[in-house]
């Protein structure tokens, strides 16, 4: 690959959505049968002077706002799928060939920290606290192991895992029709930004990535083969000591060939897998050359494939990259946004809206210093 970078021509940014006394952010957009477009993302109060993240935070809850004319104008966005799912993780939004609009997500349980800390002796649930001192923007957690752990935790709650879920709509995603939890033993946690994807046999592929405590670390990919009604175990996609696997986004070439592309949390660099068997086995992980995370790609219309991932060191943006020989080699970097203020920034979400016309989605600060929903047009 062409180690340098080039600016897209003819790039135009909107705001989808602002609320200055809100922190939206992960967002994962969808293009509908009828001409529509979706975009979910997460959404809770603005703190000062750091954010958090929905792991970090039960008051988050996700959205889905919508347009009717190609991004022009947006809806208010709508709660997904109710406001009983609160502190739940960064959505996956996808339609599917029968209709239905899939919400993918993971849930956490959450507990006023006195009542967790009556819990965790029990064993009835495992309980995550917070370091203040290793991670003190408390992005990270880890099970509680002593009672120094629950001294320390900076938050009036605590957290167990929840589980897994896919949201049905029948209706364009107003209405949700059928919740079904999803079974990733053995890994713990299961997330991702990204929605399923329908396979030109019309099984159903979602994959997703286990969480920071789960000591296998990996990536996986579930099946359904009756349109998200039921799924299969998950098939490990990505695995290897030193390495923290997560996040992921797939897609199906026109050969039939799949890749996954997982954010990688130590190196910083997206890894590629490949199944040639629809999925069944998966390809040692290749480490791709550029830096940024976490990846969604997409197959245009002609068969090229195209990745936008979020770059979060100097220098900072959005970015894409292109491949015409079905993720053999990797063209240059392509710039999308450079002028972002700091690194709170990225998941970017794309679609291909008509033949080389794409629209991404993803969050970052705007000049007041408000994280919000962005969006680009670009040309490829």
């Amino acid at each position: 690959m062409n180690g340098t970078a080039s600016q897209l021509v003819a790039a135009s940014t909107i705001l989808l959505h602002r609320d200055r006394h809100a922190y939206a952010s992960h967002p994962c957009v969808t293009k509908l049968a009828n001409g529509e477009w979706l975009v979910a993302f997460c959404e809770s109060i603005r703190r000062e002077p750091f954010f958090l993240h929905p792991p970090s935070d039960p008051r988050y809850l996700n959205f889905v706002c919508r347009s009717y004319n190609q991004g022009e104008t947006w809806d208010e966005p709508r709660v997904a799928p109710s406001y009983d799912w609160y502190g739940a993780e960064t959505p996956g939004i996808a339609q599917i060939s029968s209709g239905d609009v899939l919400l993918n997500q993971w849930r956490y349980l959450w507990y006023p920290v006195e009542e967790a800390q009556k819990l965790w002796p029990t064993g009835r649930h495992e309980l995550y606290v917070c370091d203040p001192v290793a991670d003190p923007h408390a992005h990270r957690w880890r099970p509680a192991r002593s009672d120094e752990d629950w001294e320390q935790h900076p938050f009036p709650y605590a957290r167990a895992d929840g589980g897994a879920y896919v949201h049905s709509s029948s209706d364009g995603g107003y209405t949700w029709d059928r919740t079904v939890s999803i079974d990733v033993a053995p890994y713990r946690g299961a997330f991702s930004p990204r929605g399923v994807i329908e396979l030109a046999s019309g099984e159903l592929l979602l994959a997703l990535g286990s969480q920071d405590h789960d000591p296998l670390a990996a990536t996986f990919v579930l099946r359904s083969r009756d349109r998200g009604h039921s799924w299969n175990a998950p098939v490990e996609v990505a695995r290897e000591p030193n390495r923290v696997f997560s996040e992921p986004s797939a897609v199906e070439t026109e050969s039939g060939k799949l890749l996954v592309f997982s954010r990688e949390e130590l190196t910083g660099h997206v890894h590629q897998s490949e199944s040639p068997d629809g999925g069944l086995t998966w390809s040692e992980p290749r480490q791709l050359p550029f830096w940024g995370y976490p990846a969604h790609a997409v197959r245009l219309g002609d068969g090229r494939i195209l990745i936008v991932f979020g770059r979060r060191r100097e220098p900072l943006g959005i970015r894409a990259v292109l491949s015409e020989d079905e993720g053999d080699t990797w063209g240059p970097e392509l710039v999308i946004r450079d002028d972002l203020p700091n690194e709170n920034l990225g998941y970017p979400s794309v679609i291909e809206y008509s033949p080389g016309k794409l629209f991404t989605v993803y969050y970052g600060e705007d000049g007041d210093g408000v994280t919000c929903i962005q969006g680009t047009y670009f040309s490829v």
